[in-house]
């Protein structure tokens, strides 16, 4: 008997290891989406072709769209300050990308093309044909502000102007270091995993991480922002369970890269680039933007690193400013 219970001692830890992974996956899970932080019962839904985008919609006027930060822990929230200040004058749709917050998180590959297309068809479906309006003017933060160029290249008709803010190219951002493809394809694999997959995003958007990088990210907002927007994070990227991870496995197999120079060579519409001069990442990827042509313009605040989450009042102003003008 005693030999029989030491034949596969190995197996009976990976058992064992797999057990704890899964119990700490859905204590996780459970412990996130707990306190309803982001409101759903305040969103609106959209079903278009990459499943159902949720929104909220603020005010009456010429419509504006703010897209967040394309990161699994970013969702529509990012945007609700400066949404609410420049909806006293303006309409205003707040979206969850798909992967994203409240909207669907499909187990499909997330593509930059999937988003151009996803965000046309919510502005072609759901704004100009509720406001009966040729084009809009849209606004991207980060690193979705690239999925913001694309979809321009490939509609420009849908906006009138495009705003980007602290504006990161999806090559420089979402390039995984690793330069061997069959790595790269074995990562993705195994991000895709149910246990263990999950265990290691759940590791990465643990509500501790989530902080410490909002800490790093942000160091001009109060502590109880930092907190606030720990925890409305927190929530985002636990939404959906199982399925919140397949963003972040599409970011790790490089799916989400994309090089827009040559789009912003053919871009014709009018682009207003807004970076806070404090934020030495952003200030290394600017020169992509710098193409010497009259349809874009650069806004750079002094003593800002992020402005939709430090002035976001100031930052509605501006972009009112761009939009009437």
């Amino acid at each position: 008997m005693s030999k029989k219970k030491n034949e596969h001692p190995l197996l009976l830890a990976a058992g064992l290891a797999l057990g704890c992974m899964a119990a700490y996956n859905c204590s996780e899970s459970k412990k996130a989406t707990a306190n309803n932080v982001n409101h759903k019962e305040e969103c609106r839904i959209y079903s278009g072709r990459f499943g159902n985008i949720s929104y909220k919609h603020y005010g009456s006027g010429k419509p504006v769209l703010l897209i967040h930060d394309l990161n699994p822990a970013s969702g529509m929230t990012e945007w609700a300050p400066t949404a609410k200040a420049l909806s006293e004058s303006h309409s205003v749709y707040i979206i969850d990308l798909p992967g994203c917050g409240f909207s669907d998180k499909s187990s499909l590959e997330y593509s930059a093309y999937m988003y151009a297309l996803a965000i046309n068809d919510f502005v072609h479906n759901r704004i100009c044909r509720s406001h009966d309006v040729d084009g809009i003017c849209a606004v991207a933060s980060s690193a979705s502000s690239p999925l913001l160029v694309c979809a321009a290249s490939l509609d420009a008709s849908l906006y009138s102007n495009i705003c980007l803010i602290n504006p990161q190219t999806i090559e420089n951002c979402y390039c995984n270091p690793t330069t061997n493809p069959s790595l790269v394809k074995l990562e993705r694999i195994v991000c895709n995993t149910p246990i263990v997959g999950s265990f290691i995003y759940n590791l990465h958007y643990s509500r501790n991480n989530i902080l410490s990088r909002i800490s790093a990210d942000n160091p001009y907002l109060t502590d109880e922002a930092k907190e606030e927007l720990a925890d409305s994070m927190y929530e985002a990227s636990h939404l959906g369970g199982y399925t919140s991870k397949f963003l972040f496995s599409s970011i790790m197999g490089n799916l989400l890269s994309l090089d827009i120079n040559r789009m912003l060579d053919k871009l014709t519409t009018s682009t207003c680039i807004i970076a806070g001069a404090d934020n030495k990442k952003v200030k290394n990827k600017l020169s992509t933007f710098d193409k010497d042509k009259d349809n874009i313009s650069t806004i750079i605040l002094d003593d800002i690193n992020n402005p939709q989450l430090e002035c976001p009042e100031r930052l509605a102003t501006i972009l009112n400013e761009l939009i009437t003008h």
